[in-house]
C-alpha cells in the first residue's frame, strides 16, 4: 500500500488542479455551440434539422408508444478465450424478447455463434451443427485487417453474426417495432470493412463478394440491412440503442464545423460522452432531455470519402444512402445519455423524425432506460458466468493463457486473489460503464410536435 506521504502528495496535486483548471462555468456552452455550429457544412456528420435540444417530463413522453407489441433483440457473448497452443475462441447466443399484444413464440428460437481461430481438421468455413428453433454454428476465424485485433476479431465473428443473423429470422415474423440493444450496424466490424474498401484506392474498389472473404462478422451485416428492409416494408420501424457512447464522431464534427467561422470557438471535450454529457445537463428529476437528429453522411477512410453501406448489397428500390446510421441523444434523469439510433430512410421526413423521436422517447420513459423489449431479450440471453466457466473448461487438449491482473492479483477468474481489500467485487467483463453528465445549462425550447413544456 501506498505511503501516507504520497496519499498526501496526491491530496496536494488533485487540489491544484482542483484551483486552477476552468470550472464549469468558465467552460463554453455546449448547447450554444451546437445549435450555432452543427449544421454547418464539415465533418462526417450533418444534421437533419436545426440543431436543438428539447426538454420533456417522461410521463408525458411515456404516452407516445404508437404500437401494442414490441419486440427486442440481445446476445450475450463469451469474451475471447485465449489459450496456449494459439488458439482463440469465443461464443455468443442471441435471443429475443416479446412484449406487449404479441405472440410470444418468437422468444423461443435462438441463435448461437461460436468462432475459433485455431487448424481444426474438415472446418474451413461456417459449419452449421444445429438448425432448429436453436441454431447452432461454428466459425473458423483467419486474422483480421489488424493481427493486433485478433482476439476482439475472433469475438466479434461470434457476437456480430448471432445478432445480425437473428434480426434476420425475426424480421419476417415480428408484428412490432424491433428494438437493438446496440448499434444499428455492429460498430466493431464496419470500419474494418471501410478500411478494406479504400486499401487500393479509389481505381479499383473492394465489392460485396470481397467483403464476404472477411468472414461472417462483416457479411453478417448484409443480414441486418435485409433484416431493416424487410421490416420497413411491413411498416416496421427498425431502432438502435446504444447505452455506452465510445466514439468522437460528433466532437470530430462540431469541431471541424467550427473551424469554417473567423473566430473559431473552443472545443475542449475529448469524446461524445463528455460532450453530449454537458450538452444534456439538466437538474430536472422527471424530465429528459434530448438533441435534434443527426445523421452520419459520410465516413473518410485514407482520405477518401465513403458511403457507410456503400460495400453492401442494396434491396431492389433502395440505396445505400436510404441506411445511413441516423441518431440521436437522450439524457435519462440519472445522467445516463443514450444514443438512439434508426435508418435514415424512416426519418428523412420531418413527420418520420417525429413519430420515431416519440416511439423511442416513450420506451425509455417508461423504462428509465432501454426498453422493457431489451431488458427482456437481454435476460434471456444472458450466459451466466458459472456456465461460462464450465464450456471452457470443456476444451481439454490445452489451456486457457492466464493473466496476473484477472486471474491472480484480482481473482475475476474465482481463483485466490492478491487484494488486500475484502470488498472488491469483480466487475462483469460485459457491462457497459456509465457516461455521466455535468451541471444544468439553459435548454432551447422544443418543438411543438412533442408537446413541449417550458424550461426554467
Amino acid at each position: 500500500m501506498v505511503s501516507h506521504t504520497a496519499v498526501s502528495a496526491l491530496e496536494d496535486v488533485f487540489r491544484y488542479i482542483d484551483e486552477n483548471a476552468d470550472g464549469d462555468d468558465e467552460i463554453p456552452d455546449a448547447r450554444e455551440l451546437f445549435r450555432d455550429h452543427m449544421a454547418r457544412d464539415g465533418g462526417e456528420i450533418d444534421a437533419l434539422e436545426p440543431a436543438r435540444v428539447y426538454r420533456e417530463p417522461a410521463a408525458a413522453l411515456a404516452e407516445g408508444a404508437l404500437f401494442d407489441r414490441w419486440y427486442g433483440i440481445d446476445a450475450s457473448t463469451m469474451p475471447p478465450k485465449k489459450f496456449r497452443n494459439g488458439m482463440i475462441a469465443s461464443a455468443a447466443v442471441a435471443s429475443g424478447g416479446a412484449l406487449g399484444d404479441c405472440d410470444e413464440s418468437v422468444e423461443e428460437q435462438e441463435t448461437v455463434v461460436a468462432a475459433v481461430h485455431a487448424e481444426i481438421e474438415g472446418v474451413d468455413s461456417p459449419v452449421d451443427l444445429i438448425d432448429d428453433d436453436v441454431t447452432l454454428t461454428l466459425v473458423p476465424v483467419d486474422e483480421p485487417p489488424a493481427r493486433s485485433e485478433l482476439d476482439r476479431w475472433v469475438g466479434a465473428s461470434a457476437r456480430v453474426p448471432a445478432e445480425c443473423w437473428h434480426s434476420e429470422r425475426l424480421a419476417t415474423e415480428v408484428e412490432g417495432p424491433l428494438f437493438l440493444d446496440g448499434s444499428l450496424y455492429p460498430m466493431s466490424v464496419l470500419p474494418f470493412v471501410n478500411m478494406t474498401r479504400t486499401s487500393r484506392g479509389d481505381d479499383d474498389p473492394v465489392d460485396f463478394g470481397e467483403i464476404e472473404e472477411m468472414g461472417v462478422a462483416a457479411s453478417a451485416i448484409q443480414s441486418r440491412i435485409n433484416a431493416i428492409d424487410e421490416l420497413a416494408d411491413r411498416g416496421l420501424p427498425t431502432l438502435g440503442f446504444t447505452k455506452t457512447l465510445r466514439s468522437d464522431d460528433v466532437v470530430d464534427a462540431l469541431a471541424t464545423k467550427a473551424e469554417a467561422v473567423d473566430d473559431p470557438p473552443r472545443i475542449p471535450w475529448d469524446d461524445d460522452a463528455q460532450f453530449i454529457s454537458a450538452l444534456l445537463a439538466d437538474d430536472e428529476p422527471d424530465h429528459l432531455t434530448f438533441t435534434s437528429w443527426l445523421v452520419r453522411s459520410h465516413q473518410r477512410v485514407y482520405g477518401n470519402e465513403l458511403e457507410p453501406l456503400g460495400g453492401f448489397q442494396m434491396p431492389d428500390g433502395r440505396e445505400a444512402r436510404d441506411f445511413r446510421r441516423a441518431f440521436f441523444f437522450v439524457r435519462l434523469p440519472d445522467d445516463i445519455v443514450l444514443r438512439v439510433e434508426a435508418p435514415l430512410m424512416l426519418v428523412d421526413s420531418e413527420r418520420g423524425r417525429l413519430r420515431i423521436q416519440q416511439l423511442a422517447l416513450a420506451h425509455i420513459a417508461e423504462a428509465g432506460d432501454v426498453p422493457f423489449a431489451v431488458k427482456r431479450a437481454d435476460d434471456r440471453a444472458r450466459i451466466s458466468p458459472e456456465a461460462r466457466r464450465h464450456l471452457v473448461r470443456l476444451i481439454r487438449g490445452t489451456e486457457e493463457v492466464a493473466d496476473y491482473n484477472t486471474d491472480r492479483r484480482w481473482g475475476y477468474g474465482g481463483g485466490p486473489s492478491l487484494a488486500l481489500e475484502p470488498d472488491v467485487v469483480a466487475p462483469d467483463p460485459d457491462a457497459e460503464p456509465d457516461d455521466g453528465a455535468e451541471e444544468e445549462s439553459p435548454a432551447d425550447q422544443p418543438t411543438d410536435a412533442i408537446e413541449p413544456t417550458t424550461e426554467q
